[in-house]
């Protein structure tokens, strides 16, 4: 039985909510998305149980979902001046302690290379920041994305009708 979250596809809408299929066993549904704008149909995702979830359960799993997934896209959905910027959590300190130090010295620590990311066969991507105001941009808009990328995981959770999961309180 796959126990986390996993995509069903064929959906062309999101069908929030709870099959229980017999007293041991459920399936949660939650969500709707496309690998790509232009096709023609979705998915949704699933998760099975072993049992019928409470919805305190099912709120919990499905923020854990919401979770990884505003991690991954802030982890790799960055792109800055059409490059990829991969923003670990080590990779944004030392994004940070380089845009502080040079802010610091006042451009002194300058030029600096930088390693943003990878491209998609895997090759480095790397940069060299030339001047304060190039570094800044960069730094800027990253924490900018980070923070609007967090901001619309949060909206996400808020507009969850947990209606669609009642059932399994009667």
């Amino acid at each position: 039985m796959n126990n986390s979250f996993y995509k069903q596809y064929g959906a062309s809408e999101a069908q929030n909510g709870v099959v229980v299929i017999n007293t041991k066993n459920a399936a949660v549904f939650y969500g709707f998305a496309k690998d790509a704008d232009d096709d023609e149909t979705g998915y949704n995702w699933r998760k099975n149980y072993d049992h019928v979830p409470t919805i305190a359960e099912i709120k919990s799993d499905i923020f854990a979902l919401i979770n990884a997934l505003t991690d991954a896209k802030i982890l790799s959905g960055y792109e800055w001046n059409s490059k990829p910027v991969y923003l670990s959590t080590e990779n944004q300190f030392n994004f940070k302690a380089a845009y502080d130090l040079a802010v610091q010295t006042e451009g002194e620590t300058l030029p600096l290379k930088l390693k943003l990311g990878e491209d998609a066969d895997g090759n480095a991507v790397y940069h060299t920041f030339k001047s304060l105001t190039a570094f800044a941009d960069f730094y800027t808009s990253a924490i900018a994305y980070i923070q609007t990328t967090l901001n619309d995981g949060w909206v996400e959770k808020d507009g969850i009708d947990w209606t669609a999961y009642e059932l399994l309180e009667q």
